[in-house]
């Protein structure tokens, strides 16, 4: 496995943030800390140096001031002056020198027998003319600082040395002064000291706090995190050990807290899921019962259709002869006896036509009931998606509030709101046509009890004809006009058979849609019953608590 820096432990984090922290002021120690001491020691000297150098230039002004006034002569001023000069101390063995501008070593406390010669080929132990230096120095400045190596009293090893000279213009003499660099080492070598002790005391100071964090905040979270790690496995058993009310403290409490509304939740989802999946059973069994019902109710209207279609043909039929009849009658009353007998034909026509129309009607009077039984179903259905539609929103707000660990829980409760809402759809669209099939359904009943009506009356006038034609010889002119208006109650039956023909079509192809719905409903319901089954087999993969039995979702035929 690939190691990633995510992987560090929160501890190792801390001693690599302490570590980096450290890091900078080990290298800012030697890298700037140091130097910037040491340039300001040698500043402070620098400065140090010229306040002495002026301390002893006064020396040399005051006795200016006795060869102005006349008290002395230069020369005695002079001498007076560099008596003084050699024997004045500062910082137990430092002291001053003086030499003129033609290089010439005036005063030297350390070096009496080069006193009056002259410097210029004097050299310091890496061959610099140092008065010759001193000299252009001051020529260019009138005073400033000069670094060289010179040799301590006492002493034959040179060392660096820092001096810093004045001239005193009218002697022509160079004041100078100076201190040895080694000083500044042992005082950096002091405080270096002291900088890695302070530095060695802030890490070990630095670790001891990563030792205290790591037994008080790392070994607390490593335990909610084994914890977690076990909620997560499906245990919502476990809880959390608190002991300190500190953040972790609070933490520890909000993780029980979590668990409990956690495992609260998955049991009701698990129950709401089995009793979901009971539920989505017996509607689906019901909308395949009322679903063969319908069918069944189509075929019969669609064989009523057919049948009264046949009707209509015969009517016409009979109303083609009743012209015949009457156009015979006009000609010949002999052909009365054949007239007779086309009336017969059509009593018995008509007869079986007030059978058919019975049955007919019986049938529209079962699909009403049917409608009805439709209507409850749907009504039953419609009250399902809604309380599937509650439990998916009351589902989301669980999940909302178990924050990530509810992820899963707020998809499902989605799911099942989605399908709840198509559900709602289906039965309103199915509602709507069952309504149109039940208005259409009450048209047609009131279309064959109408038609009912007109075939007892055509029975009537079948019989009133047939009594006619007995007294056909006396009155032909009589039975033209009853055969002729025969012919056009005929005519007017078939219109209204081929009219009934047509809304028995259309209430057929509406129970076809009504089918076709109720198909969709138990496909809907089926989806439900699955979306379920998966809800109770995700809650179920978390453990319930040792008081709690599981929950077994009910076994359903496929």
């Amino acid at each position: 496995m690939k190691w990633r820096p995510g992987h560090r432990s929160l501890l190792t984090k801390l001693y690599i943030a302490i570590g980096l922290v450290a890091l900078p002021l080990l290298l800012l120690h030697p890298l700037y800390v140091l130097p910037a001491v040491r340039a300001q020691l040698r500043e402070d000297r620098v400065r140090t140096l010229r306040s002495t150098v002026e301390t002893a230039y006064g020396v040399m002004e005051a006795y200016e001031a006795k060869v102005t006034t006349g008290e002395l002569s230069r020369e005695q001023a002079q001498r007076q002056a560099a008596r003084m000069l050699q024997d004045l101390r500062y910082g137990k063995v430092e002291y001053f020198w003086v030499n003129d501008l033609s290089t010439r070593l005036v005063m030297h406390p350390y070096l009496p027998a080069m006193v009056g010669q002259d410097m210029t080929g004097y050299r310091d132990a890496r061959g610099k003319a140092v008065f010759v230096d001193i000299v252009q120095l001051v020529q260019a400045q009138g005073e400033g600082d000069i670094a060289y190596a010179a040799t301590r009293p006492g002493s034959r090893e040179p060392i660096p040395k820092e001096s810093y000279v004045k001239l005193f213009a009218p002697w022509g003499w160079i004041l100078g002064t100076g201190v040895y660099v080694e000083d500044i080492d042992k005082e950096m070598a002091v405080m270096e000291e002291r900088l890695m002790v302070t530095v060695g005391a802030v890490l070990l100071l630095v670790v001891g706090v990563g030792a205290v964090f790591s037994r008080r905040v790392v070994k607390p979270l490593r335990v909610l995190s084994e914890v977690a790690k076990r909620v997560a496995a499906g245990d919502l058993s476990v809880r959390v050990s608190v002991d300190k009310e500190d953040e972790v403290g609070q933490l520890g409490h909000a993780f029980n807290t979590m668990v409990t509304g956690l495992r609260e939740t998955v049991q009701g989802i698990a129950s709401v899921a089995v009793s979901t999946v009971a539920n989505a059973d017996r509607i689906r069994r019901s909308a395949d019962v009322l679903s063969m019902g319908t069918r069944q109710r189509s075929e019969q209207m669609q064989m009523v259709a057919d049948a009264v279609q046949e009707m209509s043909q015969g009517i016409s039929q009979g109303a083609q002869l009743a012209t015949l009849t009457a156009q015979a009658a006009e000609n010949n009353g002999r052909v009365a006896s054949e007239g007779n007998e086309a009336v017969e034909r059509a009593s018995r026509k008509i007869s079986e036509l007030v059978q058919m129309v019975h049955r007919a009607a019986q049938m529209v009077a079962r699909l009403q009931a049917s409608s009805e039984v439709v209507g409850q179903m749907l009504q039953l259905i419609e009250d399902i998606s809604t309380e599937t539609n509650i439990l998916a929103i009351n589902t989301a707000i669980e999940a909302a509030r178990a924050g990530e660990s509810g992820k899963g829980f707020g998809v499902v409760a989605a799911e099942v709101r989605k399908l709840a809402e198509r559900s709602r759809d289906v039965v309103q669209q199915i509602d709507h046509l069952l309504k149109q099939n039940q208005e259409e359904t009450t048209a047609a009943a009131l279309q064959m009890r109408q038609g009912t009506l007109k075939v007892e009356e055509g029975v009537r006038l079948s019989t009133a004809t047939a009594d006619a034609l007995e007294r056909i010889v006396s009155g032909a002119q009589e039975i033209q006009a009853r055969v002729g208006h025969l012919a056009s109650e005929g005519t007017r039956q078939s219109s209204s058979g081929q009219a009934l023909a047509k809304r028995i079509h259309t209430i057929s192809a509406s129970a076809a849609d009504a089918v076709s719905g109720m198909e969709q409903i138990a496909q809907s319901v089926q989806d439900l019953h699955t979306q379920a089954q998966h809800l109770w087999t995700l809650a179920a993969r978390f453990s319930p608590s040792e008081a709690q039995q599981p929950i077994v979702p009910p076994t359903t035929d496929a």
